[in-house]
C-alpha cells in the first residue's frame, strides 16, 4: 500500500491510496470463508456448499466491503501519524470510484479528498473591544413586579360593587335588539375579565355593577380575538356566524383579588431563606431577580457580538472548494448544492468559530470537570424540587437522579456544552476589554430588534 499527499493549495489536498493485493486479499479471504459456514443452498448441506460457488455469488460485495475498510483505517492512520488537523472528514473522490473495475482489477487507487484547519493564533487581550450592556431596573418595573406577586399571594374576595380589575361570573344571553331577548337563542354562563375587555366604553359600564346587575354588549368587539368570544358565548370558533352580536350579560357574582399585606409572611414566602424584614430590602431583592432575568438576554447578545468580533479579528482562511464538496456529501438527502451556495458564507463562520472556540479552550485550559457536572446536576435537581415546596431532598435521591442523566449520551453532552459555554462566557468577560453601557430593557430589546432586524445586515 502507498499514500501519497498531493497538495492543491495551503489548506487543500488529495490523498491518492494505491492498494495491493495483498493489502486486503486476506481479509476478502476471511470473510468469504466465514460466509461459506453459513451459506445454505438447495443439494448442499448447511455449511458445506462449494468454495468457488460461494466466491462466485458472494465475492464481488465481500471484496468492496473488506477494500473499503481498509481504505478508511489507512486513511485515517495516514492523517493522524501525520499530525494533520482537517475540517470534516475526507471526501472519496466518487467519479473515480465508480470507474473501478472490481472484477478486472487486483490493485486499486482512490482520491480522497481533504480540507486542513487554518492555524489560529488568538489572544483575546490583543486590543479587542466588545460592547456590554447592563439593564437599569426601573422602580416602575419592580412596582408592577412586586403587585403581581403580592395578587399572586392574595386572598379572593367577594366585593358587593365591582372594579376595572374585578372577575365578574354572569350569564350570557342572545339579544335580537337592545331591549329583546332572540328567541331561542345561546345562552351560556361564564367569567368576563375586566381589564381584558378591548372596547373601553363596555369596560367602564362593567365597573360599579352589582350581583342581579346587567348590560347589553357587542362581544365581538368587546374582546380581541374570535376565540375568546366563542368561549365567553359558549360556541365554537367556526358556529360564530350563526349567532348575532348582541347579549346582555347579567352578573351573578363579583370576585376580587385582596392583595397580600407586605409582611415578614409574605416576605417568606418570596424569598425563602433570606432574611428580610422591610418592603425596602424586598423591593432591592425583586431588583437583583430581575436584573438577572434581564442579563440572560444580554449575555446571549454578547455572546454575539463576541463572535462578530473574533471572526472579524482572525479572519481565517477556510477550504472553499473541499468544505462545499464535505456539505454536499454529508447531506446528500437533506440539501441542495444551490442551497449550500446559497447559505455558504453562513456555512463557512460556523466552521470559523468552531476553530476559534477550540482555540480558545486549549489556549487558556478551559476544561469540565466530573465534579463540576455533578455540582450543576445537584443543584439543578435541588432547585426542581424547590418549585414544588420540597425545601430537603434525601441525598440518594439527588445521586440517583444524577446517574441516571449520566447514563444518557445526549443529555450529558447538553449539560458539558451548557457549562463549557459558561466557562467561555466568563473567559469573555475577564479578557476582552468591556464598553460598558446602561439602559432600560426597553431600550436594550428595541437597540437589539434594529440591529438583527430581518434583511437587515447587523451593524
Amino acid at each position: 500500500m502507498n499514500i501519497t499527499q498531493e497538495n492543491q493549495n495551503a489548506l487543500e489536498a488529495i490523498l491518492k491510496v494505491e492498494l495491493k493485493q495483498e493489502d486486503y486479499q486476506e481479509q476478502v479471504d476471511k470473510e468469504l470463508k466465514n460466509m461459506q459456514k453459513k451459506a445454505q443452498m438447495p443439494g448442499f448441506r448447511p455449511g458445506k456448499v462449494p468454495f468457488g460457488m460461494v466466491k462466485k455469488l458472494y465475492g464481488k460485495g465481500i471484496l468492496v466491503e473488506e477494500v473499503n475498510k481498509v481504505l478508511v483505517d489507512a486513511v485515517y492512520t495516514y492523517i493522524r501519524d501525520n499530525k494533520l488537523n482537517i475540517l470534516g472528514h475526507p471526501v472519496p473522490d466518487h467519479d473515480l470510484a465508480a470507474q473501478t473495475d472490481w472484477e478486472g482489477q487486483s490493485d486499486f487507487t482512490f482520491h480522497y479528498h481533504i480540507g486542513l484547519a487554518p492555524e489560529v493564533t488568538l489572544d483575546l487581550s490583543d486590543g479587542i473591544e466588545v460592547a456590554y450592556h447592563r439593564i437599569k431596573v426601573g422602580e416602575d418595573v419592580v412596582d408592577n413586579y412586586l403587585n403581581d406577586i403580592r395578587r399572586r399571594y392574595g386572598k379572593m374576595t367577594h366585593p358587593g360593587v365591582s372594579e376595572k380589575d374585578d372577575v365578574l361570573y354572569g350569564e350570557f344571553t342572545e339579544m335580537a335588539s337592545e331591549e329583546t331577548e332572540k328567541p331561542g337563542g345561546q345562552v351560556n354562563k361564564a367569567n368576563v375579565y375586566i381589564q381584558y375587555i378591548r372596547d373601553e366604553d363596555v369596560k367602564k359600564r362593567l365597573v360599579g355593577l352589582k350581583p342581579g346587575d346587567s348590560l347589553v354588549m357587542d362581544v365581538f368587539s368587546a374582546v380581541e380575538s374570535e376565540a375568546e368570544t366563542a368561549a365567553m358565548i359558549g360556541v365554537k370558533k367556526e358556529e360564530l356566524g350563526d349567532v348575532g352580536p348582541l347579549f346582555r350579560f347579567t352578573v351573578e357574582s363579583i370576585s376580587r383579588v385582596e392583595p397580600a399585606d407586605l409582611d415578614k409572611g409574605l416576605f417568606e414566602k418570596v424569598a425563602p431563606g433570606k432574611t428580610i424584614e422591610t418592603e425596602e430590602a424586598l423591593r432591592q431583592f425583586l431588583r437583583g431577580q430581575i436584573s438577572a432575568q434581564y442579563q440572560a438576554d444580554v449575555d446571549k447578545h454578547f455572546r454575539n457580538e463576541v463572535m462578530k468580533a473574533l471572526l472579524e479579528k482572525t479572519a481565517l482562511p477556510l477550504p472553499g472548494e473541499f468544505l462545499r464538496k464535505w456539505l454536499t456529501d454529508t447531506n446528500k438527502e437533506e440539501i441542495t448544492p444551490e442551497q449550500i451556495d446559497k447559505d455558504f458564507d453562513q456555512f463557512a463562520d460556523t466552521f470559523r468559530w468552531q476553530l476559534i472556540e477550540n482555540h480558545l479552550l486549549k489556549k487558556y485550559e478551559l476544561q469540565v470537570t466530573e465534579e463540576e457536572v455533578n455540582a450543576h446536576l445537584d443543584s439543578y435537581f435541588r432547585a426542581q424540587m424547590k418549585q414544588y415546596g420540597q425545601e430537603e431532598v434525601d441525598p440518594s435521591v439527588i445521586q440517583e437522579f444524577i446517574r441516571n442523566i449520566k447514563s444518557k449520551e445526549e443529555e450529558i453532552k447538553k449539560v458539558t456544552d451548557h457549562l463549557t459555554d459558561e466557562k467561555l462566557l466568563a473567559l469573555y468577560k475577564d479578557k476582552i476589554k468591556l464598553r460598558e453601557t446602561e439602559l432600560g430593557f426597553d431600550e436594550f430589546v428595541k437597540l437589539v430588534t434594529e440591529k438583527y432586524q430581518p434583511g437587515q445586515e447587523a451593524r
